[in-house]
């Protein structure tokens, strides 16, 4: 009997694992579908009603939405996984699908790194095939937001332990993923000759599996190799033919991405500069389009080098701090110090040497763990900075860094050049041509060699010529840098920022709007009250400014600054809003209300209590109209005299934070005046 019974449990356990083998390669299948066909599986699974949907309907559409850049119908979509019960291979997957849109979407790579950590949490002691797969693209999406980040060095060991994962359990899929995503962080390293081996392996995998997203992901990297090695005939090659896979495919904000890079390549040479020109604009417009502030910023950074090709300065200007100021608010650090380096080069050539030194103060801490091209283009500039001042030992100091850095890179160019025909990679030499390309590439870096050790002698020479070409140079006028600009991001990100940033720091919630808002929009139209939004924002001082929305007609702000800054600010920024409207609004009542979000909770704020945000100001509006003030600005402000006085993400936070007026657990002040308790009573 006993024998008999294992046999039962075993034919049991048997069919179990089967049946999950099943369903996880059936999601798979769809997640597939979705992923290329994102479109019409939406069309497919809105057709039907959501309240029959499960929790594998509620991942594939999610993912759909993801590649439609649905940013909140996506993260509704994945949040609904979590809230239903679901096998740990599903929730990994949400946790997964949730750090996605976070990094692609709403660029926050800070939380999208812990979604990613609570999916390794499930994944890491699974050893069933599936779950091997999903733990292998999740330590690549790690290596992908360290990158993003701009820590390479750790980036690069999560890609190198997703590719080994890949390998041990022989998946070819996955083991394409990691190859690809190495390539991309050798690139970014300078590591040409392992970026070039990895993307090569990958694009055999990739016709293997016919896999032609792969394909266009591996001729677009192909195409930044030979970028990094100075074959630009080859970079646009492959470059064009990723445009068109991803123009074919619909990967629209892939395609963007290669019109940048395609610019960025004609570039490199002014004859070609006006093809550059177009495809930095068309860029421009797609990402604009798209909402990508990502991508905006990069066609920006394009279009700042083209304005100094073309020696139109103060349009550079422009350009480079208009793509430093979103690379900032996006928290993308690789291509802010790109941006950084080329407006401190641009402002050391108009000798703005201070402005220069402050932006080179600012990247020190971060170029020991930058990319190895950063810190190449980092100490040259410091070398030229150190000479001006007459500082020679750091200058020389920096020049040989620079100059060992830079024969480095010739090192790795030319070793992949040797690598290409000693392989037979090149398809456009024929065998004859081969040995005369290797002798030539054997003496360019003999030449090199040369040209490095001969470099470090010339320093001196090369800082006095530098010091001479100053002292005749006639000093330009400064430019007026160019504003701020910020664009609303949606209430939904607005909560995800403010929840991020009030765990870290003390943060302040200012919400505004005038009071006779629809008689305004009758009158002039919502143009004309957007338009006075955008231009007040545009003045605000980025520094204190974590998040900004507009939401039901009432524009928020989330600040970081102290209370006694926080009250000035409110008065200040009231006043400055409500000159900015038409006349006969100006001289009507205006609101505003202040939020410490520390004291109104003592736990960490969840997006639910945020979302609970404008019931508040609601109904602080209204309390304060039953005594209404005689001045034109109605500066309000909520007060928590008691811990937890308000359960935020109650249904009945109207009536909860009521009470707690009514019992003196929050205090409601307007123009610095508390307004009585029995308030409540008369608006109830």
């Amino acid at each position: 009997m006993p024998l008999r019974t294992a046999q039962l449990c075993i034919a049991l356990l048997y069919i179990v694992l089967t049946f999950t083998a099943q369903a996880s390669e059936r999601l798979q299948l769809r997640l597939n579908e979705a992923s290329s066909n994102a479109e019409q599986v939406s069309n497919q699974l809105l057709s039907q009603p959501t309240t029959s949907f499960s929790s594998e309907d509620w991942l594939v559409l999610g993912l759909t939405q993801l590649r439609l850049r649905n940013k909140d119908a996506a993260m509704d979509a994945a949040e609904r996984v979590l809230q239903n019960p679901a096998p740990p291979y599903l929730q990994a997957q949400a946790y997964l699908l949730k750090a996605q849109i976070y990094g692609m979407l709403y660029r926050d790579t800070a939380i999208a790194i812990t979604q990613l950590e609570r999916a390794e949490l499930i994944l890491q002691n699974e050893t069933d095939p599936f779950s091997q797969q999903l733990y292998s693209d999740v330590l690549q999406n790690f290596a992908q937001a360290y990158n993003q980040l701009g820590n390479v060095q750790k980036a690069i060991p999560y890609a190198e332990q997703s590719l080994a994962l890949a390998l041990t359990g022989q998946q070819p899929e996955a083991e394409l993923k990691a190859r690809i995503t190495l390539g991309r962080l050798a690139l970014q390293n300078n590591a040409y000759n392992q970026a070039y081996q990895n993307l090569n392996l990958a694009l055999q995998l990739a016709t293997r599996l016919e896999d032609d997203e792969a394909l266009a992901s591996i001729h677009f990297r192909l195409g930044i190799a030979y970028r990094k090695i100075e074959d630009h005939k080859h970079a646009l090659a492959h470059l064009l033919q990723a445009k068109e896979r991803y123009q074919k495919l619909q990967r629209h904000s892939n395609y963007t991405y290669t019109l940048m890079f395609i610019g960025e390549t004609y570039l490199e040479d002014t004859a070609t500069a006006e093809q550059a020109s177009q495809y930095l604009n068309e860029a421009l417009t797609l990402a604009k389009q798209q909402d990508d502030l990502l991508r905006v910023g990069m066609a920006l950074q394009g279009l700042g080098r083209l304005a100094v090709l073309q020696q139109h300065d103060e349009l550079a200007l422009q350009y480079f701090n208009d793509a430093v100021q979103l690379f900032r608010q996006q928290n993308v650090q690789t291509y802010l110090y790109e941006s950084s380096l080329a407006l401190a080069e641009l402002l050391f050539r108009r000798q703005q040497y201070a402005d220069a030194n402050s932006l080179i103060a600012e990247l020190l801490p971060h170029i020991p763990q930058s990319a190895a091209y950063i810190q190449y283009r980092y100490n040259e500039l410091v070398s030229k900075l150190a000479a001006h001042q007459g500082n020679w030992q750091l200058a020389y100091t920096s020049m040989q860094q620079a100059s060992t850095q830079r024969f480095e890179q010739f090192t790795e160019q030319n070793k992949l050049q040797l690598d290409l025909i000693n392989n037979g990679l090149s398809q456009v030499a024929a065998a004859s041509q081969h040995q005369t390309e290797l002798t030539q590439l054997q003496q360019q870096l003999q030449q090199q060699r040369r040209y490095s050790q001969l470099l470090a002698l010339a320093v001196l020479v090369l800082f006095l010529a530098v010091v001479l070409a100053l002292v005749w140079r006639k000093r330009r006028k400064p430019v007026t840098q160019s504003a701020v600009k910020l664009t609303s991001a949606g209430w939904h990100n607005f909560c995800q920022r403010t929840q991020h940033q009030a765990a870290k720091t003390t943060l302040h919630i200012l919400a505004f709007t005038p009071a006779a808002i629809t008689e305004l929009k009758l009158q002039f139209g919502e143009q004309r009250l957007q338009q006075a939004v955008q231009t007040f924002i545009q003045q605000l001082d980025c520094s204190q400014l974590t998040a900004s929305c507009v939401n039901d007609d009432v524009l928020w702000l989330a600040l970081h600054t102290d209370d006694d800054t926080a009250k000035a600010l409110q008065q200040q920024l009231s006043a400055q809003l409500q000159a900015l409207l038409p006349e006969h609004f100006a001289s009507q009542p205006f609101i505003s209300l202040r939020l410490a979000l520390q004291q109104l909770s003592d736990t960490p704020w969840q997006l639910a209590e945020l979302n609970a945000l404008p019931e508040a100001f609601w109904l602080s509006w209204a309390l304060a109209a039953t005594l209404p003030p005689q001045q034109q600005l109605w500066l309000l402000a909520l007060h928590g005299k008691a811990a937890r006085a308000c359960e935020w993400h109650s249904n009945m936070v109207r009536q909860d934070l009521l009470n707690a007026i009514r019992l003196g657990s929050i205090e409601l002040s307007c123009n610095n005046k508390l307004l009585p308790a029995s308030a409540a009573d008369e608006l109830t």
